[in-house]
């Protein structure tokens, strides 16, 4: 299923807690919002490619692993009210 892109940016280790985090934003803005364990796939930025001729934000990758997550309303609804101060 199509979905959100979510890059990580700044952290020298990545913890179980910021992999949540950011599958949360990606489940969250996708087409599975209102869906129940989402997967989600991760991987390295250097193994993401845009395909040549492709709509833009259209990208394939490999390397991948896969998480599962129920979107959160209310985590997402928390990370903007902290971004915000």
């Amino acid at each position: 299923m199509p979905g959100s892109h979510v890059i990580i940016r700044n952290v020298t280790e990545l913890t179980e807690n910021v992999l949540r985090a950011a599958a949360q934003l990606a489940s969250y803005y996708s087409k599975a919002r209102k869906s129940s364990s989402v997967p989600v796939d991760y991987t390295l930025v250097k193994h993401v490619k845009k395909v040549p001729g492709s709509k833009l934000g259209f990208v394939t990758y490999d390397r991948n692993k896969t998480i599962y997550i129920d979107p959160d309303e209310d985590f997402i609804h928390k990370l903007r009210m902290k971004n915000k101060v």
